[in-house]
């Protein structure tokens, strides 16, 4: 972030300003929230991982000795020293603008100091953006794209945005951007195509070799957090359901979709975590205890001690259960695998797990911005950890790469999505681990 002009001793004067701190202190609690690994989506309006804060992956370190620990108020106390002499004797004084950079630069600053690799802190904007991520709703285009040796795909199209309407389909290739034809990165492109709801942007597209261009205008995007539909194989009635994330809605879509599922004939269900970075930790017990219908879900470890979180007793189906796990299985999706092995509710296909079990707290602070930081280790119901070892497939099965096969474990399938096959072949395998049909189970 650049800082402001002008002479060397307002710069300094600006560098030290970064101690605006204080009111780090002055919070609301928002959420406690799982996130990691990387999100390749763009919605052309929202680049998800950078406001979430997902990325490389982070590691927490163990806390300092109690000899040796020093709490972040006494920082606090230095800077609020250091402002008050700017404040009373400093020749140059300090306009919103330069508060807002201070705060942003110093909270920053203050967290890489510290060992907490998932700790984060959102400006008001990011923080906002945040929220509405949460809760399933973004602006954008309405596509989801991945990165290929062609170049940047569309992987999907949600139904209704103005990607949609505008006829761009699976399988497209992004070519230019504005006029701006190169080899984009995908964190470019999404950044490129980032702009403010009833804005323009146009996307130059290839398919079968044949180029043509849409002027897109960003909406309202509704992202399904669930999609779900029946897979008949081998005289099975399979219920596949993927889930995305762990947001404010996922217990609830998840139990309407087994009871719709059911409704339709499922016999089995296929739960697909391929992908899926976590989400709110009270979401992941829940979906847990559609499952299970008593007994430990989670422990959780924090300054206080440790709780175990159990199921809520309001359990959909006892039915046979498979659950698709990738390397992009993180944090409440981990939880799930684990707590789901310790009951012996479902047999595991995929790859191991992202290794992510730490548990973080968002605070909103009183000028807009929020605050995400650790406040606890979680393992699964037996005990056993996950941070940094993840959770290994009963049965192994690495992600396709041959010619022709689709990455379906970034962000699988559609509503019109229909099963074929030999295309995905931890799909094929999960189907296979369900076995004859059983009956009701």
């Amino acid at each position: 972030m650049d800082e402001p002009s002008g002479q060397d001793v307002r710069r300094h004067g600006t560098r030290l300003a970064k101690g605006l701190g204080r009111a780090l202190l002055a919070a609301l609690a928002v959420g406690i929230v799982f996130l990691a690994g990387n999100l390749s989506s763009s919605l052309g309006g929202l680049d998800a991982a950078r406001i979430v804060g997902l990325g490389e992956k982070a590691r927490v370190a163990s806390a300092p000795s109690a000899d040796d620990e020093v709490v972040a108020a006494q920082l606090g106390e230095r800077l609020k020293e250091a402002a008050d002499l700017l404040d009373s004797d400093a020749l140059y004084r300090y306009t919103q603008g330069d508060l807002d950079t201070a705060t942003t630069e110093a909270i920053r600053a203050l967290i890489e100091t510290g060992d907490d690799g998932y700790a984060h802190y959102y400006t008001p904007e990011e923080y906002e953006a945040y929220l509405h991520v949460s809760k399933g709703e973004y602006s954008g285009i309405g596509i989801v794209l991945t990165s290929t040796d062609e170049g940047l795909m569309v992987l999907q199209v949600y139904e209704g945005s103005p990607a949609a309407d505008a006829g761009v389909l699976a399988g497209d290739l992004l070519l230019a951007i504005d006029g701006d034809r190169r080899d984009w990165e995908l964190r470019e492109a999404t950044e490129a195509i980032s702009r403010p709801l009833g804005e323009e942007v146009g996307i130059l597209w290839s398919r079968d070799g044949e180029e043509r261009e849409s002027v897109l205008v960003l909406g309202e995007v509704n992202v399904p957090t669930v999609v779900s539909h029946l897979i008949e194989h081998e005289g099975r009635a399979v219920g596949y359901i993927h889930l995305r994330r762990f947001n404010a809605q996922s217990a609830s879509e998840l139990a309407a979709a087994l009871r719709a599922l059911g409704d339709e004939g499922a016999r089995s269900y296929l739960l697909d975590l391929r992908g899926n970075p976590g989400g709110y930790l009270e979401q992941a017990i829940e979906v847990t205890s559609l499952f299970v219908s008593e007994g430990a879900v989670v422990q959780i470890e924090d300054r206080a001690g440790t709780a175990v979180e159990e199921v809520d007793g309001n359990a959909v189906t006892d039915k046979p259960l498979v659950l698709l796990v990738n390397q992009g299985s993180a944090s409440a999706s981990e939880l799930v695998a684990a707590a789901l092995r310790d009951h012996g509710r479902a047999t595991i296909v995929g790859e191991s797990t992202y290794g992510k079990g730490t548990v973080q707290h968002i605070r909103k602070l009183s000028w807009g911005g929020a605050l995400k930081y650790t406040i606890a280790h979680y393992k699964s119901p037996h005990g056993t950890p996950l941070d940094g070892i993840g959770v290994e497939p009963d049965l192994p099965v690495p992600a396709s790469a041959g010619p022709g096969s689709i990455e379906l474990g970034d962000n699988i399938a559609g509503a019109d999505y229909r099963y074929r096959e030999g295309v995905d072949v931890q799909l094929d395998a999960a189907l296979a681990a369900l076995g004859a049909p059983s009956g009701e189970g």
